[in-house]
């Protein structure tokens, strides 16, 4: 305060007008260039700050803060230009100065040992050469993983199909272990056929366009609930579904993830007497993070990694059916939709999956 004092009423000092001898052409020259330098100071922070909200995803984006504390200091030394013209508040200016000098310091000390690793950086063609590469590559596979699963279906259909007639036209003169290994073959050609129907719907999944609409999740939800409560009617499940705010995406593709989310916490809480399945939101940053939790079987969180991979499955076929393609599909289409998709368990607690979904219109 004794600075602030002093250097707008110390009588020794005189504001700079005096040396450009209150000449209105300079005064307005100087004047003018201050006032524009200092609102193109100010304007360069105020594009970073919102650069830096918008996009927290860029490398070292702390360093644009710092660049911006630079920036408004420098500003901030012009508008004291302007000041002093007529007051000669020269401590203040001064102060002013040093802060922005210790500003440019450390923005200069931060900014050194990053330069190397920022030209390390890809640059936007080496990005777009690599995502041409991975595109290529992925196409390639959901071909190759079509076409193999296209081509299974028809000598599938035939061990299938002959199983059956040999079944039905001699198991009455097959011994009881000759109908057992004819019962493992139609049950494995059955589980191949779900197997394959899976690969055909991961690998369609690449080619098929977003049509994204407006979804009422909760709705969704309790078609889903209603369709596997009528393919066990003889089973009490307790489901609760919360209120489930509107999302923008593909019916028919959401649709999948909630018929694999919450068919696997009906399958994986059979068995149990006081069954409990609970469809919910919560809000977390200012996002919308949809879950479908359970009280059944959990897993060993140490094997999460692999719950989102092809053919990953955590319990034993005898335990739970499946074919461990439903996750990854459920992975694949909310990243489609620029989503989220992760899990948390306990062994013998249940589990809880969460996804995001656009809450706003998005592009195909």
């Amino acid at each position: 305060m004794d600075v602030v004092t002093q250097g707008s009423s110390a009588p020794s000092f005189l504001p700079h007008g005096y040396c450009y001898l209150w000449n209105p052409a300079l005064l307005s020259l100087h004047l003018a260039s201050d006032s524009i330098i200092a609102l193109a100071y100010y304007s360069i922070p105020l594009g970073l700050v919102w650069f830096v909200r918008r996009r927290q995803d860029v490398p070292f984006n702390w360093m644009f803060w710092l660049f911006a504390l630079f920036i408004a200091g420098c500003g901030t030394t012009h508008v004291m230009e302007i000041w002093t013209l007529w007051h000669p508040s020269y401590w203040v200016a001064g102060v002013i100065k040093a802060g922005t000098a210790l500003a440019s310091i450390g923005t200069a000390a931060m900014m050194i040992p990053l330069l190397p690793r920022a030209v390390k950086l890809p640059s936007a063609e080496q990005l777009e050469f690599a995502n041409r590469e991975l595109t290529a590559v992925n196409r390639e596979l959901e071909t190759f993983s079509y076409s193999v699963s296209h081509d299974l279906r028809a000598p599938l259909r035939a061990v299938d199909g002959f199983a059956r007639a040999l079944a039905e036209d001699y198991g009455a003169t097959l011994d009881a272990e000759a109908q057992r290994l004819l019962g493992v073959i139609q049950t494995n050609a059955r589980r191949m056929g779900l197997l394959i129907d899976d690969l055909l719907s991961l690998s369609r999944l690449g080619r098929k366009s977003l049509e994204a609409e407006p979804l009422d999740l909760a709705g969704m939800a309790r078609a889903v609930v209603a369709e596997l409560a009528s393919a066990e009617p003889g089973r009490k499940v307790q489901v609760d579904i919360g209120p489930l705010p509107q999302a923008y995406g593909d019916r028919g593709l959401v649709h999948q993830v909630l018929v694999n989310l919450i068919g696997n916490a009906f399958k994986f809480t059979r068995g149990r007497p006081d069954a409990r399945v609970e469809i919910g939101t919560r809000t977390r940053d200012g996002e919308t993070e949809y879950y479908v939790r359970d009280n059944g079987a959990g897993f060993d969180m140490q094997y999460a990694k692999k719950l989102f991979g092809v053919f990953q499955r955590l319990h034993r076929a005898d335990e739970f059916d499946g074919t461990g393609v439903g996750l990854a599909l459920v992975q694949r289409i909310v990243h489609r939709h620029g989503g989220r998709v992760w899990a948390d368990a306990r062994v013998n607690q249940g589990a809880t999956f969460s996804f995001t979904l656009p809450s706003r219109r998005m592009s195909a």
